[in-house]
């Protein structure tokens, strides 16, 4: 029997990535499912190239007053902080399982309605790798813009006068950021920490097509230190380092005061309200209309961006390559094929973490794993 699968408009501000391309909507109507898409004017794909497929186009926000109980709603960024109850079954990136701030409030919303939470970010295989992920994208635009504030630095221009746009595509992309650096005197040494994830060789890709001097760093280079005044000696630092457990800062306030040449940091990994934040200097995400935080400290001045959501500067490239990765595990999720997959990991780490913030489970509400 086919599900109802709902996708949502994304409400965080220049968000234009999609969970669900048209022609991935398109095989899941092929299969028997019905896809509900919410009208959306930052989507990088029209709604005519979802309803020119066959999808039901519905009103933006719809989900929470007309979307059916056992309706699946799908998105990519976390859910507005409102009161109202969760009554589905919600996929997306939720950012509440690290202490983040209003984690506990989201996730009682799920226990009062009875609702269920699959987070992306927990989708993840036997090894514990993601088994769908923007990674590469992050990594490859956050060393992008890790060099264009280092340039705009060199030529006294504050970055947070414009607010920046996406790109056609990675060519046009890399092809401004090579125009800029052109414009400087001197090219950066760049640290990238955590090189050798996605996220890392995302950024490493970036930079080597700049031909820039990259130092790699993996996890064997952090263990057991910090903060690290190594780490002072470069001019950008881009951190791609995904951190699930509380450690050694890789910087902290009173390092960063003393005599440095890093001037630029780049927090790809970008957990600032988190306890496993490795860069406990800053405490707020930055967008894409004020993209720096800008500090005049005893070390000289030192900026750093911190954008959540990178890959949607290159919307169309990484909602494919994201919805290709997430397309095999979906369709079996569809079927009802949860069992020792990632999806009832996922469910596991949502139940163990409202269990561990001591939500009361109303015990009335089924949570069989295909429900």
């Amino acid at each position: 029997m086919g599900k109802m699968i709902w996708l949502r408009d994304e409400t965080k501000p220049f968000e234009e990535r999609s969970a669900l391309t048209p022609e991935a909507a398109k095989v899941l109507m092929l299969l028997g499912h019905e896809v509900i898409v919410e009208s959306s004017k930052n989507r990088i794909f029209k709604d005519e190239e979802y309803s020119r497929l066959g999808c039901t186009i519905a009103k933006r926000n719809s989900w929470i007053t007309d979307a059916p109980a056992g309706a699946i709603i799908i998105g990519l960024k976390e859910l507005e902080e409102k009161e109202f109850p969760l009554i589905h079954r919600h996929i997306h990136f939720a950012h509440v399982y690290k202490g983040q701030d209003g984690a506990k409030e989201t996730l009682d919303r799920f226990i009062q309605g009875g609702g269920k939470l699959y987070d992306l970010e927990y989708l993840v295989d036997q090894n514990d790798r993601r088994i769908a992920a923007f990674g590469h994208w992050a990594g490859f635009v956050g060393a992008a813009l890790g060099v264009q504030f280092w340039v705009d630095q060199q030529l006294n221009l504050d970055s947070n006068n414009s607010t920046l746009s996406p790109y056609k595509n990675q060519s046009e992309l890399i092809s401004s950021i090579s125009t800029h650096l052109d414009r400087s005197l001197s090219k950066p040494r760049v640290l990238v920490i955590g090189a050798n994830g996605r996220c890392g060789k995302g950024a490493t890709s970036l930079l080597t097509q700049l031909g820039l001097d990259i130092t790699k760093w993996g996890s064997k280079d952090t263990k057991d230190r910090g903060p690290i005044e190594e780490i002072l000696d470069f001019d950008i630092l881009i951190n791609c380092a995904l951190m699930k457990n509380k450690s050694l800062p890789f910087l902290n306030a009173q390092t960063i005061q003393k005599e440095r040449n890093l001037t630029l940091i780049s927090d790809v990994g970008c957990d600032p309200t988190g306890p496993c934040n490795p860069l406990p200097i800053y405490n707020q995400i930055t967008t894409m209309d004020r993209p720096l935080l800008n500090y005049n400290i005893k070390g000289g001045p030192l900026s750093i961006t911190a954008i959540d959501h990178l890959p949607s500067l290159l919307p169309r490239e990484s909602s494919e390559d994201f919805c290709e990765q997430l397309m095999p595990h979906l369709i079996d999720f569809l079927d009802n094929k949860i069992e020792n997959t990632p999806w009832e990991k996922s469910l596991e780490q949502f139940f163990r973490k409202t269990i561990e913030l001591g939500l009361r489970h109303n015990l009335s509400v089924n949570t069989n794993l295909t429900q």
